[in-house]
């Protein structure tokens, strides 16, 4: 795609200008002419692509691709020049008055370089300009709808109001319920849903399997996508880590130990690693019922690897497969527990208007003088197929009505073929990514480079965009809150699918559909945009500028040929699997060549070390590592002057990473994950906003000095290793940290005086693991109790996680006047106490309690307490002798979890349980043994 190539070189053109103006002399002149003329192709190009797209003009397509391929000769240029002329700005090793001279003889050679090959690349452009007027290359402006300033004047629903929409599967949804839950087949059970590619399969599913009727009947439910190359190992290590989580997510004593207390399973995955995944699942799954749902394509020798680790006891245990009627004529196996598959239809007229009318108007509707010209007209176009619906949708919500969407639909019905009922839902594809405006659309082709039907983390995602570029600044916000932004535009346009957000609407979790997925692959790769791989032997050409390298099958990868244009290297090569091994590689010799580097990110290479050729890489913007076996940085890795990220993941949580003094004065540092040793003081690092794993060893014990105090726009800190003698220097570090949103503490002791200290007011989620300085609560100094200081100075804690703090009554008592406390997890030696009482009116806004306290016997809630709680989950709380009379008296409550609490399990049972009455109203109750 031109249109990109050329915005990412006005770029660079904006980058270059914005140097010095030594650097730019006798170059500045070449160097605008360039631009201006690149601005100019740059309004062509777009109808251009569009023409190309549709397959209608040979010569238009050979025109853009000639101006993307100068486009990227251009922006080899530049990023040469800035190379050497960034190089040559450093320290000179020679005494001045012998380097000056040689220096500026230097900058002069580098200019005239840089002018000669401008001059050259401006000829071509000129070449090809002439070309498209001797080939009668017209330009067609781009109709009125298609400009990125549009503005709806209809009533939209907002972004976040875009879940999956059920519209016409009722009768489907019963007839699943029905054979899940069917009593007459008590033998395992293979229940099928099929149909054509984006008809609602997966909708339906996801529906059903989250319905509390589903969670209530199946003690363990998993859920695993399969990509098109996925092995069998994969299949059974996805569903195996999902059951492992289920049962062991209650021991959050081990979770502490291992460094694992977010929650995630991953110490429970790497403890079943060691053993045949095959044999570990089929113990997992013995003496429970079951829910495996296996959503894609699978071979019949994978479906019977599968059949095989799955325990069939007659307990009512059911796999659903969601994939085409071909795929289930090669898996089906014969015998009673078989049901008829359930295959879906396009929708009628009826729902599809009614989707339609949901993505874009949400709880409204079309003006009804509208309403039946387009009644028939989104019919036609769409043919019912759930997927343009959304699409379309996605056009029409941000276009004026009624005269853009006249246009849209026009365009739409002109083109359509009635024999090629596939290419229907291309088109509507295709017209969509036309209407992104330019950043969009290589926001959404760097999909490309994510697996397929894989759930993509949107704060990377939006790391790596402010990494490449795409990402433009704006007055008042930070890049990442721009990209999240662009975010929310995707979604809105229904370009990709909203997985999860927080309660302040940030953007947690995203997914592209998978035909939407194949269609940016297909994209990036016409347009030299991504080269993407799913083999281990890569043999990716010397001009790809962008490799993406997924889902490898072996245990080697080989990436031996040189790339010198390569500007981004993204792997992700295992499953998330917890229990994977890494894929073997010796180094990653294979990026010396490419000088050009911005992006490194890779997931899945048994590494080492870097090789201390990495420094020479000054063009690195991202540096994202998730390898089990990291060491040690080289000391080159302080010669990165343009770093913003560095995420180092997955090495052992006890080994702390040795780092140059020199890294910590990188100004453009923005992001670090790391398990680094902090130095005393942190530099000028005033763009620095993530800091996690790191230890403070080397922070002044005497207190008095602030190590943060020039890293003030920190929003999220995340520490390990504390001791009694950093709290001075913690406490004053936290009170200038006035932007921190997220704080995670570990250590021997950590300051009560986190709930007190006035600065931390923007603090949404807090983790704490340690013991408390004052278990009973903080001393404000004034004589002021801390619980009613907390209301204001804590005003927007939502999150709050405990482990080994051992506080007291007191403390919780504070904690219950935090006015929007929506989580609260006391979790192993969290409470010092055998007795609990929630107090009247306390934790107005909780919604969500998780306590997993072994001692505890009673636990009273008085009414009025914990009025708006949704979900209770008691973990091991063995001793525990009943629940709360109270919680009858709370609505809003909805699903209740017991682990491994055999008498509570007694006490709840529907005949005979004294605590029944209690939670009868609650629609999901789990009990896990």
């Amino acid at each position: 795609m031109a249109e990109t190539a050329i915005t990412a070189v006005l770029a660079k053109v904006a980058e270059l200008v914005a140097w010095e103006a030594a650097v730019l002399l006798e170059v500045g002149d070449d160097v605008r002419l360039l631009r201006d003329r690149l601005e100019w192709l740059h309004t062509f190009i777009r109808d251009a692509d569009r023409r190309r797209r549709r397959r209608d003009d040979e010569f238009v397509a050979v025109w853009v691709r000639q101006t993307r391929d100068v486009a990227f000769e251009a922006e080899d240029a530049l990023d040469d020049f800035l190379h050497r002329a960034a190089r040559r700005r450093a320290p000179p090793p020679l005494p001045s008055c012998v380097a000056w001279p040689a220096l500026c003889a230097g900058q002069v050679a580098l200019r005239h370089g840089l002018s000669g090959r401008i001059r050259q690349i401006t000829k071509r452009l000129e070449g090809i300009s002439a070309n498209r007027a001797a080939f009668n290359i017209e330009h067609t402006p781009s109709p009125a709808w298609a400009a990125p300033s549009s503005s709806a004047t209809t009533t939209l629903a907002s972004w976040d109001d875009l879940e999956e929409c059920t519209v016409g599967l009722d009768m489907y949804s019963k007839m699943l319920k029905e054979q899940l839950l069917d009593d007459a087949v008590a033998g395992r059970a293979l229940v099928s849903i099929v149909g054509k590619s984006s008809i609602g399969k997966t909708t339906l599913a996801r529906k059903v399997y989250e319905s509390s009727e589903i969670r209530n009947h199946f003690d363990i439910l998993t859920w695993t996508v399969l990509p098109s190359n996925s092995r069998p190992a994969d299949v059974l290590r996805d569903i195996n880590s999902q059951a492992t989580f289920q049962l062991w997510r209650s021991s959050s004593q081990q979770r502490v130990e291992d460094g694992c207390s977010g929650g995630d399973g991953a110490a429970a995955a790497c403890r079943a690693a060691g053993r045949d995944v095959s044999n570990s699942l089929f113990q997992n799954l013995t003496g429970r019922r079951y829910l495996v749902v296996v959503d894609g394509s699978i071979a019949a020798s994978d479906w019977n690897s599968l059949r095989a680790s799955l325990p069939d006891e007659g307990n009512g245990s059911r796999v659903v497969l969601v994939a085409d009627m071909a795929v289930l004529e090669v898996v089906g196996y014969p015998g009673p527990a078989t049901y008829d598959p359930i295959e879906l239809e396009r929708l009628n007229p009826e729902n599809t208007y009614e989707v339609f009318r949901r993505r874009v108007f949400g709880s409204g509707d079309c003006p009804r003088q509208h309403r039946s010209k387009y009644y028939q007209k989104i019919f036609q176009i769409t043919r019912g197929l759930p997927l343009s619906i959304v699409i379309l949708a996605g056009v029409l919500r941000c276009k004026e009505l009624p005269a853009e969407w006249d246009e849209v639909m026009a365009q739409l019905s002109a083109a359509r073929e009635p024999s090629s009922k596939n290419d229907s839902s291309r088109r509507i594809m295709s017209l969509a990514f036309d209407d992104l405006p330019h950043h969009l659309k290589s926001c959404f082709l760097y999909f490309a480079a994510m697996r397929e039907s894989a759930e993509v983390d949107a704060q990377r995602l939006v790391r790596l965009w402010v990494a490449e570029g795409f990402v433009r600044p704006r007055r008042g916000s930070t890049m990442e809150e721009v990209g999240q932004g662009y975010l929310k535009e995707l979604i809105s346009r229904c370009m990709v699918q909203l997985v999860e957000k927080d309660e302040f609407d940030v953007v947690l979790k995203v997914v592209v559909h998978d035909r939407l997925h194949a269609f940016a692959q297909e994209e990036a790769q016409e347009a030299s945009f991504i080269e993407s791989h799913d083999s281990t032997d890569v043999l990716a050409p010397a001009t790809v500028r962008r490799l993406a390298i997924q889902n490898s099958s072996e245990r080697y990868v080989h990436l031996g040929n040189a790339l010198p244009k390569l500007r981004s290297v993204v792997c992700d090569l295992v499953r998330n699997g917890g229990g994977a091994r890494c894929i073997q590689s010796t180094d990653l010799g294979f990026l010396d060549a490419s000088k050009f580097l911005r992006v490194i990110d890779i997931h899945g290479l048994e590494l080492k070390k870097l090789p201390n050729e990495i420094g020479s890489m000054i063009h690195i913007r991202y540096l994202g590592l998730h390898c089990g076996q990291l060491e040690k940085l080289p000391p080159s890795v302080s010669n990165l002057v343009n770093l913003q990220s560095l995420i180092l993941k997955g090495t052992n949580n006890a080994q702390v990473l040795d780092v140059t003094t020199a890294f910590w004065r990188i100004p453009t540092l923005r992001h670090v994950v790391a398990p680094f040793a902090l130095p005393k003081v942190l530099g000028d690092l005033h763009s620095l906003q993530t800091l996690h794993g790191v230890q403070p060893l080397c922070w002044d014990t005497r207190g008095g000095i602030n190590p943060m105090g020039r890293s003030t726009n920190l929003r999220s800190l995340e520490l390990r290793g504390l001791v009694a003698k950093h709290a001075g220097a913690l406490t004053a570090a936290l009170e200038s940290l006035d932007l921190l949103v997220h704080l995670v503490l570990r250590g021997e002791s950590l300051p009560s005086a986190v709930f007190t200290i006035p600065c931390l007011r923007q603090l949404q989620r807090l983790q704490l693991v340690g013991p408390m300085d004052s278990p009973d609560g903080p001393n404000t100094g004034d004589g002021e109790a801390a619980g009613g200081m907390v209301r204001y100075i804590r005003p927007n804690l939502t999150r709050l996680s405990m482990w080994n703090t051992m506080v007291g009554q007191k403390f919780v008592d504070m904690l219950s006047e935090l006015p929007s406390l929506s989580e609260l997890s006391l979790m192993a030696l969290a409470y010092d106490g055998d007795r609990l009482e929630l107090r009247d009116g306390g934790f107005r806004s909780l919604q969500k309690l998780k306590l997993a306290l072994p001692e505890l016997e009673e636990w009273t809630v008085r009414a009025g307490a914990m009025a708006s709680l949704a979900s209770l989950t008691l973990l091991r709380c063995a001793k525990m002798r009943m629940l709360p009379e109270a919680l009858a008296g709370i609505p809003e409550l909805k699903e209740v979890v017991l682990f491994r609490m055999p008498r509570m399990v007694e006490r709840i049972k529907k005949r005979g349980g004294e605590d029944h009455h209690k939670i009868k109203h609650v629609l999901v109750i789990q009990t896990l043994r």
